[in-house]
């Protein structure tokens, strides 16, 4: 399993390990269920420290998780983005479309 999730008061967190691509998209797709039929969660912090590599299908699914979200008036963020995950974010633009917090505790929300 690459994503491990637990709950804690309102926050739902989502880690996801190694690698992130098409691979994932049915256990991410299950993730996201479990988030939207839990009508206490108000945050969901997306962990991505052990992320190794991702896609353009992995971006997709944190755009998707993120409208869903947004129409469900939750808020997503990134955490622990390392570095080369955050060069992928702000290549793509996502940096506009997600709260990014950093290892360093910089925190990134260029959102509109």
């Amino acid at each position: 399993m690459s994503i491990q999730t637990q709950i804690q008061d309102t926050t739902f967190q989502m880690i996801i390990l190694d690698r992130f691509d098409s691979s994932n998209y049915a256990e991410f797709k299950n993730v996201c269920e479990k988030i939207f039929s839990n009508k206490s969660i108000q945050t969901i912090s997306v962990d991505v420290s052990s992320l190794e590599y991702m896609d353009s299908a992995a971006m997709g699914m944190l755009m998707l998780l993120d409208e869903k979200a947004e129409a469900a008036r939750k808020k997503v963020t990134l955490i622990s983005v390392p570095g080369r995950v955050a060069e992928i974010l702000k290549t793509a633009n996502a940096d506009k479309l997600f709260s990014i917090n950093l290892p360093s505790g910089i925190k990134l929300d260029l959102r509109k």
